[in-house]
């Protein structure tokens, strides 16, 4: 298999076509972050999905290729969802948003890709819906996805002082169902390399 960096190398010298495999290879990860963050609103997850990768494509130039693909690409994904919420103004919605781009000769699609509707832990879905946007956002990629505290910081653009402030708060919010004497859910299917759950240190 060809590694990402080289794929990226390959697309900005040769051509977009060798941008494909990194879509297909990435898509379903991007897209089950995509659906957590809009509460399952397959629609819209997937328009945001598209968006990501064109975004992707469009500033490929910028993605250092001493780090990770996936990680850079993750952070792309949580941009793009917080431009659709706030340019839709919903959170979730019917209606998702049309992210056509014709000035963009590249268009990636999801048409004909291994899409799965990820398994949606209802009871998670319900405790975070009094979050707000970076709240969801943050929860999910902590302890969901299980990223550090530092890689949070990089992906949304806030030091790691503010990641662990701003997860505290969202944390004291979920606070009500240990008043009732409950423990809050399990995050729901960790992504495969990220198994454990860790706690905001």
């Amino acid at each position: 298999m060809i590694p990402d960096p080289e794929l990226v190398r390959r697309t900005l010298a040769e051509g977009a076509f060798h941008f494909g495999p990194l879509v297909q290879r990435h898509s379903d990860y991007i897209f089950g972050l995509n659906m957590r963050l809009t509460s399952g609103n397959r629609a819209l997850a997937q328009d945001i999905t598209q968006q990501t990768f064109l975004n992707a494509f469009t500033y490929l130039k910028s993605f250092d290729r001493t780090k990770a693909f996936k990680h850079w690409i993750a952070g792309i994904a949580v941009n793009c969802f917080k431009d659709a919420i706030k340019k839709e103004n919903v959170y979730v919605s019917a209606d998702a948003p049309n992210f056509s781009n014709a000035s963009n000769p590249y268009k990636p699609s999801l048409e004909g890709f291994h899409t799965p509707e990820p398994e949606m832990d209802s009871a998670f879905l319900a405790l975070i819906e009094p979050l707000n946007m970076e709240e969801r956002a943050l929860v999910i990629l902590r302890f969901v996805y299980e990223f550090k505290i530092a890689e949070i910081g990089e992906l949304m653009a806030l030091n790691p002082g503010t990641v662990k402030s701003k997860l505290s708060r969202a944390t004291q919010k979920l606070g009500k169902l240990e008043q009732d004497g409950q423990d809050a859910p399990d995050a729901p299917n960790a992504p495969k390399g990220r198994d454990k759950k860790k706690k905001v240190v």
